[in-house]
């Protein structure tokens, strides 16, 4: 299997642990841990983990790679804190669909700064992509409202932590950028929730339901999923995996469905369709 097949593979792989989340993550928030607690031990845990494997393999660590690794955590944190704080102001859906809209952003933001003009099957397959994503979430009383706005700056923020990655991935080792990128939005977690929520990470006695929660969350979703997202980024191009990663919304829906009761509708089954369609449509730029 060719490298770029099997990175497509493994970023399919990340879309649906992410999807399956959604539960663990719902667990945490209801359970009366803050947004920034839960997003500053996320983080942070998962940097000491591979900050200590760097150690014992003894991975050189080259100035770039961190300084890469820091920036885009910055970008990282900034796109997770403006979607879970707009979730507090609008409705999951809402709040799901604006966050898949960051695939219309990718192919422009890559042009800004590559100089790579985005090809035209890039702009509809996004298009089609954004089309299933509404289909998917969509709400009958969709209003602009705090929360949307929010969640729409956090949409901009997750295109432009896969294009700088991608754009900037290329000779560099993935795992090192990744723990400084995991080490950057932990601190700023850690900083904020002592600034905002009253330092609650340090203050605060964990049940066994939010520690396990916050167990799965860090190891799947955050360490194991970023460390593939960074590897597979060196051979796919920003546009194809941000396509690819929208598909989290289906398995989301999907492990609902499993997990919480949720009913699988029509308008989900129609905007899971269209966007598989539109990742499909990437490959005939190669023809």
């Amino acid at each position: 299997m060719k490298k770029e097949n099997f990175s497509k593979l493994l970023l399919l792989l990340v879309a649906m642990i992410w999807g399956s989340g959604f539960p663990a993550t719902k667990i945490i928030l209801d359970s009366g841990i803050k947004p920034f607690e839960f997003l500053g031990i996320r983080f942070f845990i998962t940097a000491v983990v591979m900050f200590c494997i760097m150690r014992v393999k003894k991975i050189k660590i080259e100035k770039t790679e961190k300084n890469l690794g820091l920036i885009a955590g910055l970008i990282l944190f900034s796109a997770f804190a403006f979607q879970t704080v707009g979730l507090v102001y609008t409705t999951s859906s809402k709040n799901a669909f604006i966050t898949g809209a960051n695939v219309i952003f990718v192919p422009y933001i890559v042009w800004i700064i590559t100089k790579e003009k985005p090809k035209l099957i890039y702009i509809l397959s996004s298009i089609l992509c954004f089309i299933g994503i509404g289909f998917l979430s969509f709400e009958k009383n969709l209003t602009i409202n705090f929360g949307d706005f929010l969640t729409f700056i956090c949409a901009i923020c997750f295109a432009l932590q896969i294009v700088v990655i991608g754009s900037r991935i290329k000779n560099k080792n993935p795992f090192t950028i990744n723990g400084f990128q995991m080490f950057s939005a932990g601190i700023i977690g850690i900083l904020l929730n002592i600034i905002f929520e009253g330092a609650t990470i340090f203050t605060r006695t964990y049940e066994l339901k939010q520690i396990l929660a916050l167990v799965y969350i860090i190891l799947f979703n955050t360490f194991i999923c970023y460390s593939i997202q960074t590897y597979a980024q060196k051979e796919i191009n920003p546009s194809q995996v941000s396509l690819i990663l929208t598909t989290e919304i289906i398995f989301g829906a999907l492990f609902s469905v499993l997990l919480l009761g949720d009913k699988m509708t029509f308008q989900v089954i129609i905007g899971g369709l269209l966007i598989f369609t539109s990742i499909l449509l990437t490959e005939v730029k190669k023809r």
